[in-house]
């Protein structure tokens, strides 16, 4: 996570780490390394992936396929980059402990739900959504519906709040989708 997100109520990252026990968020800084994603980057026993769009990704299905398919397969690490677009190109330019990490892209045609900032690029989703299409790929469908509700739940409260609007109920299940 950038720095700068950790404050930012529009921050979707935070539902991601709340809702998940085994989500870990690690603030980035520029010269000093997060340490304990280090320490997992250097775990044998552990695959991890870079979540984000190069020439090189792989797609997110079929890394999933592959992995459920291989019965020696390691424990799969995705790391979603919490930033801006420029802020996370930023990011993975200067760390150097991630240039090794292969990467994975999310299907195409994908829309965003995410209102709360402008000028985002066509097809890119916030992180918490790019968590909820993870889980979906890896078959954890219930965790993906938990963690979407919680996603619908924080953008229909933090519209209602920007606009000065009373939230009278939650939203069901049909104003979600």
């Amino acid at each position: 996570m950038h720095e700068t997100e950790a404050m930012r109520a529009s921050n979707t990252g935070r539902l991601l780490e709340a809702a998940l026990p085994h989500c870990r968020r690690h603030i980035w800084q520029r010269k000093t390394p997060p340490a304990e994603l280090l320490t997992l980057l250097a775990d044998p026993a552990a695959q991890p992936y870079l979540v984000f769009p190069s020439e090189t990704a792989l797609p997110l299905d079929a890394v999933v396929t592959r992995h459920s398919s291989a019965s020696y397969a390691k424990p799969l690490h995705f790391i979603i980059v919490d930033a801006t677009w420029q802020q996370a190109r930023k990011m993975l330019r200067q760390s150097p402990w991630l240039e090794d990490i292969p990467t994975v892209t999310l299907p195409d045609g994908l829309t965003t739900n995410y209102s709360l900032r402008r000028n985002q690029p066509t097809g890119s989703l916030c992180t918490c959504e790019v968590g909820i299409e993870i889980l979906t790929a890896m078959h954890e469908s219930e965790n993906a519906g938990a963690v979407s509700h919680l996603f619908h739940e924080f953008i229909a409260t933090f519209e209602a709040d920007r606009n000065h609007v009373a939230l009278s109920q939650p939203l069901s299940q049909s104003q979600q989708q």
